[in-house]
């Protein structure tokens, strides 16, 4: 019984670890902005077309961020669609993160 209750424990704690979000429920929420990141560089590539999309997606993602200073960074406009309203503060905020847009 007694080499057995390491192994349990072992075990307890490996099924605990697997109960947090998934991959797609992170990316969804994105809490830290990096999704937001990532469209927002992908936007800076190409201004128009996908480009544009991207920047929407990247202000989507960035209205939901935890971090504030990728949240302050956008706002909602009178049909409360998210808007970057500030690039270089958003830029700022993902290269704080560990983003480099060079």
């Amino acid at each position: 019984m007694k080499k057995i209750m390491p192994v349990l424990a072992t075990l307890a704690l490996a099924l605990t670890a697997c109960g947090g979000p998934s991959i797609d429920e992170l990316r969804e929420q994105d809490p830290q902005g990096h999704t937001a990141c990532v469209h927002f560089g992908g936007g800076m590539v190409d201004p128009e077309g996908m480009g544009a999309t991207n920047m929407a997606k990247a202000a989507e993602h960035g209205a939901k961020a935890t971090t504030g200073e990728i949240s302050a960074a956008v706002a909602t406009d009178d049909a409360g669609t998210p808007k970057i309203t500030d690039l270089a503060a958003f830029q700022e905020a993902c290269e704080a993160q560990g983003f480099d847009f060079e």
